[in-house]
């Protein structure tokens, strides 16, 4: 029993899926995800690409690439911060709020049919076991 591959198994099923379900609207799993975080999070302040990267646990060139494609898509303006020129703020255009609600259903479908036929025991069972995968991955030895 290979856990790690099962899981990568497993999460490639999952983005093909959603790849399938989202393709009508332009997007990938990828930019759903980064869609859904950056409406959710510019409610409470400025998202900048860092803040991306610690979320989704991406490396900076990975995010850089997304949010460039995001960009030349129209799915995302980047603003300069007034008081950091460093920093670009991430801002989601008319055409990714006009989709968001349509991909998320999209994705909760998605989801629906991954928690088919499991109790919220189950589930919740499953859900401590990733996080502890994931802490023990995190670990210094």
């Amino acid at each position: 029993m290979n856990i790690g591959r099962s899981i990568h198994i497993l999460s490639r099923q999952i983005k093909r899926k959603i790849d399938e379900a989202v393709i009508k609207y332009n997007v990938t799993s990828v930019q759903c995800g980064f869609i859904e975080y950056i409406s959710y999070e510019s409610k409470k302040g400025n998202v900048y690409a860092k803040d991306i990267e610690k979320k989704f646990n991406m490396r900076r060139a990975t995010v850089a690439e997304i949010l460039s494609l995001m960009e030349k898509n129209g799915l995302i303006e980047r603003k300069l911060n007034e008081q950091d020129a460093r920093l670009k703020q991430i801002i989601l255009t008319e055409r990714s709020l006009e989709i968001k609600n349509s991909i998320k259903k999209e994705v909760k479908k998605v989801e629906k049919l991954l928690r088919k036929d499991f109790t919220e025991q189950e589930l919740t069972n499953f859900m401590n076991i990733l996080k502890k995968m994931s802490d023990n991955l995190e670990c210094k030895v």
